[in-house]
Formats: structure tokens, sequence, C-alpha cells
């Protein structure tokens, strides 16, 4: 009896399956699309036999090696097997844009995240599409204004605290801790208008108290009540620009309210830490590097530093840009097909074809494959090299933010604040000198950053 059951639900799973594939060949044909190449999978129903390999390579720190190797073997763009759902990687400039720009309104984000963000994320900018998103988005823009972004008072306090604390005895230091302390610090004044004071030891906080953020959130929601009711508390605190007190002024939903500031609490404050932390892993090794930053920074003498400043210090944004390439705060992303569509290139015995793609189907785009690709970086693309920015002007080549709609709205303010961080340093030190035998190696965590830390001897400027 079981046998027979057994057989009858094979043989309507096997002409289902059947049916399904004639229709799709149909419609891509229709198209003009071909089929990209595929992982050779040893489990052709769920590809467990994928997901075992990147697991092992994430538990090894070689996440991003696989990543890279795997796209020499296959190509490009490939096909795997995603727990019985097709996804399509790709690491090509057309196919990045056209996902996240061009044919912005065919690929969602909603359907990957929602399952897994809405208990402690609900509905926010980072887990939703369409009319949830565009309110999402509206509530930050004005957090990443040119205005907001050029204001680097409130990170000149945190910063003068970190250089306070760093030897000058020539013992050896990790910064990458006290990165992760400042970013923690600066974000939390900058979001809540109270810091978390971490880098001052006789005033630790719990994390986990501190991220039940319904106080700040009660308090905000109460200052605009006031305000209504003619109280001045909103005008009196005017001069400090919070967060949540704007985001307050557009919606008093609490639910709302938590959703969209930890949204842009946890990647802002990660994402700043993380890249500054690889820089300066980076410079440690490279005190040539180091030295002419320094130089081109002691150029502009003991003037004030400004989003104009910093933006003019050509070769201190190379070396920014050139940390984001080599060392990825994010590798990749995801989206799901909300309809059929396609994508522009991958598919083929050539990989120039389009290649069809149906609803549900998703993309991950490489942003760290786009960025080691040698057909645009050159044979020298896994090395850091700031001096190949002197004549580069890339677009949809050079995507650590991504681009389209969605691009991060952060992008500016984590560039302008690491150059700031990385200005003060070099008034104030004169060398930084690698004390770790280690290499950089990944440790994944919402981004990259070193799995050894980025010890250091800080020699000081002589005055």
């Amino acid at each position: 009896m079981w046998t027979i059951s057994f057989l009858v639900v094979a043989i309507l799973f096997v002409g289902i399956k059947t049916t399904r594939h004639v229709a799709y060949v149909g419609a891509r044909k229709a198209r003009g699309c071909e089929e990209p190449r595929k992982y050779p999978h040893k489990d052709p129903f769920l590809g467990l036999d994928y997901w075992r390999e990147q697991r092992e390579a994430a538990q090894k720190s070689q996440w991003l090696p696989t990543s890279k190797a795997l796209f020499a073997q296959y190509g490009k763009t490939y096909e795997v097997n995603n727990l019985g759902q097709r996804m399509i990687h790709s690491m090509e400039t057309q196919n990045i844009q056209s996902v996240w720009a061009t044919n912005f309104n065919s690929w969602g984000l909603q359907p990957l995240r929602e399952g897994i963000a809405v208990p402690f994320f609900n509905h926010g900018i980072n887990t939703t599409d369409g009319d949830f998103w565009r309110h999402g988005r509206a509530l930050a823009r004005p957090t990443f204004a040119r205005t907001e972004v050029a204001n680097l008072d409130f990170l000149k306090k945190h910063v003068d605290r970190l250089l306070e604390q760093l030897p000058t005895d020539g013992s050896t230091v990790d910064l990458q801790p006290l990165f992760s302390c400042l970013f923690l610090d600066a974000s939390t004044e900058f979001l809540f208008g109270e810091s978390m004071d971490s880098l001052l030891p006789d005033q630790r906080e719990d994390c986990t108290s501190f991220i039940k953020v319904d106080q700040y959130i009660d308090k905000a929601i109460q200052s605009v009540q006031d305000a209504k009711a003619g109280s001045n508390e909103l005008d009196e605190k005017a001069e400090q620009y919070v967060l949540i007190d704007e985001m307050a002024k557009q919606t008093q939903d609490k639910l709302d309210l938590r959703s969209q500031i930890l949204t842009v609490f946890m990647p802002g404050r990660d994402s700043t830490a993380h890249a500054l932390s690889n820089v300066f892993h980076v410079l440690a090794r490279k005190p040539d590097v180091y030295k002419k930053s320094r130089d081109e920074v002691l150029q502009h003498g003991d003037e004030e530093l400004t989003f104009e400043s910093l933006k003019s210090m050509k070769y201190l944004q190379w070396v920014l840009n050139e940390g984001l390439r080599t060392h990825p705060t994010t590798a990749q992303s995801y989206r799901m097909a909300l309809h059929d569509t396609q994508l522009p290139t991958g598919g083929g015995k050539g990989g120039k074809s389009p290649i069809y793609i149906r609803k549900g189907d998703t993309v991950m785009a490489s942003m760290w494959g786009l960025h080691q690709d040698k057909d645009i970086w050159g044979e020298d693309a896994a090395e850091f090299k700031p001096e190949r920015w002197r004549e580069l002007k890339p677009i949809w080549t050079f995507v650590p933010f991504l681009g389209g709609p969605r691009t991060c709205p952060a992008q500016q303010m984590v560039i302008t604040q690491e150059g700031y961080v990385l200005t003060r340093f070099a008034r104030a030190f004169e060398r930084i000198e690698n004390m770790d035998p280690n290499p950089w190696t990944e440790a994944r965590r919402i981004g990259f950053q070193s799995k050894f830390g980025v010890k250091v001897k800080l020699i000081p400027a002589v005055p």
C-alpha cells in the first residue's frame, strides 16, 4: 500500500516538474534567452552539497577565496540550486546594474528578509519593498543629507577620547575593538541623542540594555507632543541633530519608529568600523602608503577638518576606495524576482546571451567578485594599490554601497567619517607599525573584518 502511494506521489511530482520545465523552456525561447552555466550538484533536489561547501568555507574563514574560485571555475554568472529554488550568482556589471537600477521594479528584497528579520526589525528600510520601503527611506533621508554628513563636531569628541587612550610608549594595541567602540559611541549619540560612552572605561554600559530603544522612542514622542502643546523643548535641542527626534516628527507609531531606527543603527555602525579597521590593517603593512597619506594631510596644516577639506585630499580618498574594493564590508547582496523577467547577460556557451528569470528566482550579486575582476582592474586586481584610482572614474564597476534607488544612504557618511579618523591619526602619529604576523583573514559578522584584529605599534609625531 505504502509502495503504491509513494509511486503515485513520485509520478505526480515528476509530471508537475516536467510540465513546469516545458513551460519554462517555451518562455525562455520566446525571449531569446539561453541557459547559464550550472554548478554541478551532487544533490539535484535541494543542492545541499553546495551549502555544505559554503558552510565549511565560512567555518575555515575561507568564504571570500572560495567565492572567487567558484566564479573562476564556472564563469562570471552561474546557476545554483538553493534549497530547491533557482539562484543565479553573478559578478557582471550589466546584471548588477539591471537588478539594482534599470530593471529595479522587477526585483524585491522583502520576500527574502521579511520572515527572518520581522521579529527584530519589523518593517524597516532594509527589510521591505514598495510603500513600506519608501516610507522608511523618507524618514531616514534627512539623516544623510549633505549638511548632516558634513557635521563632524559630534564625531570629534569621540575621536579625542580614542586618541587619549592610545599608547605612545611602543606597546601593542588592537585598533579593531577600539574602532568598534568609537562608532558605537558616535552612532548612538547621533541616532538617540545620548552616547553609549563605551570608550570611557568608568562608564561601561551593557549593550543588551542599551539596545532596548523604547525609552528613547518614548522620550522623542513625548518631546513632539510637548512641542505641540506649547513647550520649547524641541527648539532648545535644535542645535543637536538627533535622528529619533526627527523621525518622531513624522510618525508617533512606536513600532514603526523602533523598526526604522534599528535598521539604520545596526548596519551603519558596523560598516564604518569594519571599513576603517580593514584600511588600518593594510596601512600597518604598507608604510609607504601611510606616509603618502600623512604627507598629504600635513600639507593642509592644522586647518579645521571639514567635508570639503577631506574630499580635497585625493590620495586619502584613493586609499579609502581601495580599502572598500580589496577588503569588503559587504561582499554580496540578494534580490528575488517579483515577476518573470530576464538578466541581460551570462547565458549561452559564450556567456553573452540574456538569461530568462521566473518569478521567485533569486539573484546573488557579488560585489566582491566584481571588485576582484582582472578584466576591469588588471592583473594586479588583488593588490592594494591606491594609485590605480588616479585615472579611474568607475560606473557600476565599483559598487561597495551598490547603486540605483536603494543605494546605501549612509555611503557619504561612512567615507567622510573614515577619512576624518584617518586624518586625525596622520596628524598624531608618524608611523603605524604592524605587530601581527597573520595576513588579513576574514571574520564574518554583519560584514567582514580581520579575524585577528588590527594589532599595531604607534609612533607619535614629533611636536
